[in-house]
């Protein structure tokens, strides 16, 4: 059954890869191309007729003209329906080919007219950004259009009918802006549900027509499913995956948004399991092939086995806690893990809460699965993230529903865009040009004049900071202010707590909770660096500054003994109270900082242990730094110690992970990632135990890789031997052979915890 769905998948999404900027398939293409222009044609239409129209209304009317034109595609022997045909394959939303991002380009261009100071800050934004030049962050200049999360639990409460219901009568006692948004709300949720109707329409034409009995089966399971959902609540098992599956993948079309996250699957899905099971119209078995096929597209659509950087931006929740404290772990938690791994997937990601509450079967059941070598597991410690939350400001019962998607970014489900890690800010790169400027980078970065103590030098390296996060920030929020009508996305805020009641749009402030996270990068290159000036410098006085200074910039040739003595003092992550005490004074300083910045919606910023694969590409940048790290080598990655001195047993890391609070991130993903042998010694009982240790000793999220190192090697020289041998990247999962020589290398190079 699941080869006939790899082949119906297979051969469409083959014709809508991107080849030259066009669909591979030149029929396919020609039939995309007309379908856009008919939508382009009516939105010209509309705007020639309603020239003054509120942006939030010409995307709702794009929403309709796009549920008009779209043609359905329906895949042989599959009960769900997704596929609108209108962004190309290796697509999770963002898009520059689908007609989504009309409104946006129609109102940028005359914003851009409007207001010529936005040119002035792209060129200041990418001055800053770019790695040829400072090298100091990686942003997107305006709102994250990735890393989002619909209000699953809204929809699976009261359906697109009782949001849209809630719409229609704000809109009727509203006037102005806020009655568009209300009006426009209402026809996009009737878009939605349109398109959904004709995907049953499609189903039924086709029914007569079926070469089989599952053909038939689910044909008329779609034709049945599509008369309730969106509409309706999920009532069946069945209807419960169309209406996570099919939202994720309509809305992300619509909007033209990365919809990361494709919902709490176990805490959602287990009423509706647990009631057909007893009613006796589902089996378990029944089940499992259901879960299967729900699954099966993301991998083929990015042609995983190929892709190079197979980035799919496509993740399910899993384990946790519900909105009341109580552990989530049953019969689907299991279904999803075990047919993952049974299919050998690579997505969609699982990422996987647990607490202290969480029962060890569920434990051992993930464990079971990493330590067979199935590397697509985050492990997400409750606590943290939890607490983090409220010490946000987020209400105990909205943090206990908090999802992570994209990879692992924290995001509260159904209450507002927490716009993931649209900023990544290179920690280790304002401290080089804090003490070593380069040609203007003092405009950005101020210069060290001199320091008598280490306090005083601390006091100017924060201040350092606080002045390169000034400048970022305040140019992002200047043209996010400016850029938010041109971003508007009612169906998707529609879904939000707070949007409908406030009557405005989630790009306007209109969610419960409005905040922005910025991902700090090298937290342990920046910790190592400060300990060996305090002990350098200030305290054993090896040298003088001027010494060190002298030192970084021959990259450390010629100071062979200093290097030593910088590489021979404490690290963070090695649990060494001193070094670990250093890193945690440094985050809680550089959070409280950034918390106190407002973003352009009047939300608070978080920061994040979450880099992605940024600890490399702001290496490239980076020169030598005070820790004995030689220019260019990578930095330290997320939460975790860096590798200029090996550490062979995974308790020391882990131990450290106990004297950094984490929670000051604000619950803002804190990410500590383990290369941990594949061994026999390891049992699925010593995993569970493990996690529970980790938990126990306040370790953050924690991306277990379990490999043999002998497999990756050969895999080199090999490559046909280990096709299905998968790996953890950052924040993703790959077949490694499929990895470019220099990410291979990095990845065999790892630290490989033992213990």
């Amino acid at each position: 059954m699941l080869d006939v769905q790899r082949q119906s998948l297979s051969a469409y999404y083959e014709q809508t890869m991107l080849t030259d900027g066009k669909m591979a398939d030149r029929e396919t293409w020609e039939r995309f191309v007309a379908v856009r222009k008919k939508i382009t044609e009516g939105m010209d239409a509309f705007i020639a007729q309603n020239p003054e129209a509120p942006s939030v209304l010409m995307k709702s009317r794009l929403h309709s003209l796009m549920a008009e034109h779209f043609e359905p595609v329906i895949f042989a022997e599959n009960p769900f329906f997704f596929e609108m045909g209108l962004r190309e394959a290796n697509s999770w939303g963002l898009s520059d080919l689908s007609p989504a991002g009309y409104v946006r380009r129609y109102r940028e261009a005359a914003l851009h007219r409007e207001h010529p100071i936005l040119h002035r800050l792209e060129t200041m934004a990418d001055r800053i950004y770019d790695m040829d030049t400072l090298g100091l962050c990686q942003a997107q200049n305006t709102f994250d259009g990735d890393h989002h999360t619909l209000g699953y639990t809204q929809l699976f409460r009261c359906g697109v009918n009782g949001l849209m219901e809630d719409a229609q009568a704000a809109a009727d006692k509203s006037t102005g802006d806020e009655k568009a948004f209300c009006l426009a709300v209402v026809e996009s949720f009737q878009a939605l549900c349109r398109i959904a109707e004709k995907f049953g329409q499609k189903a039924a034409q086709l029914l007569p027509h079926a070469a089989n009995d599952a053909q038939r089966k689910y044909l008329q399971m779609m034709v049945d499913t599509t008369c309730r959902i969106p509409a309706q609540p999920p009532q069946t098992f069945v209807e419960g995956l169309s209406m996570l599956l099919f939202t994720r993948e309509a809305v992300a079309t619509l909007e033209g948004l990365g919809i990361s996250q494709l919902g709490h699957v176990d805490r959602l899905l287990f009423p509706l399991y647990e009631k057909d099971v007893a009613q006796g119209t589902l089996t378990e078995a029944e089940a499992a092939e259901l879960v299967g096929i729900w699954m099966l597209h993301t991998d083929i659509k990015f042609d995983l086995h190929n892709a190079a950087w197979p980035e799919t931006s496509t993740c399910i929740q899993l384990g946790g806690c519900d909105e009341n404290g109580q552990p989530v772990y049953n019969a689907v938690t299991r279904l999803f893990i075990e047919q993952h791994h049974r299919l050998g997937l690579v997505n969609p990601k699982l990422n996987c809460r647990y607490n202290a509450a969480s029962p060890t079967e569920y434990l051992e059941l993930a464990g079971r699965a990493i330590l067979a070598g199935h590397n697509n597991f985050v492990m997400i410690n409750d606590e943290i993230v939890i607490q983090g939350l409220m010490r946000s400001g987020v209400k105990e019962a909205d943090a206990r529903l908090y999802v992570s998607g994209g990879c692992q970014e924290t995001m509260i489900e159904g209450c507002g865009h927490t716009e993931g890690v649209a900023f990544y800010a290179s920690m280790p790169r304002v401290l080089d040009l804090f003490l070593r400027p380069e040609a203007d980078s003092a405009d950005y970065v101020p210069v060290f004049h001199g320091a008598d103590s280490f306090e005083d030098f601390t006091a100017q390296f924060l201040s350092a900071m606080d002045h390169f996060f000034s400048i970022v920030i305040d140019q992002r929020n200047m043209r996010q202010r400016i850029m938010k009508d041109a971003l508007v996305c009612p169906l998707f805020s529609a879904t939000q707590r707070g949007c409908i009641e406030n009557r405005r749009d989630y790009t306007h402030g209109g969610a419960v909770y409005n905040f922005s996270t910025i991902s700090l990068t090298g937290l342990g290159t920046v910790a190592d660096s400060l300990i060996a000036i305090q002990k350098l410098v200030y305290e054993d006085k090896t040298c003088t500054m001027e010494e060190l200074l002298s030192a970084l910039s021959a990259d450390w040739v010629g100071f062979e003994e200093l290097h030593q003595r910088a590489l021979a003092l404490p690290k963070y992550g090695h649990n060494h109270k001193e070094a670990d005490a250093v890193a945690d004074d440094f985050l809680r300083r550089i959070a409280k900082r950034l918390s106190r910045r407002k973003n352009e919606r009047g939300g608070m910023h978080i920061p994040s242990l979450f880099v992605y694969y940024h600890f490399e590409s702001f290496a490239r940048v980076l020169r030598a730094t005070p820790d004995g790290r030689k220019a260019f080598d990578l930095i330290s990655p997320g939460a975790a110690p860096g590798q200029l001195v090996p550490i062979r047993d995974v308790t020391q890391p882990v131990k450290s992970m106990q004297r950094l609070d984490f929670t000051a991130c604000g619950g803002g993903s804190c990410v500590l990632d383990v290369k941990l042998p594949l061994s026999s010694h390891m049992t699925p009982a010593l995993f569970a135990a493990f996690i529970r240790a980790c938990g126990e000793y306040g370790c953050p999220t924690l991306q277990p890789n379990v490999v043999s190192q002998a497999d990756l090697l050969d895999a080199r020289i090999h490559p046909e031997k280990h096709r299905q041998l998968i790996v953890r990247i950052c924040g993703l999962s790959a077949y490694f052979v499929a990895l470019t020589p220099q990410v291979q290398e990095e990845i065999i190079a790892r630290n490989m915890y033992e213990g």
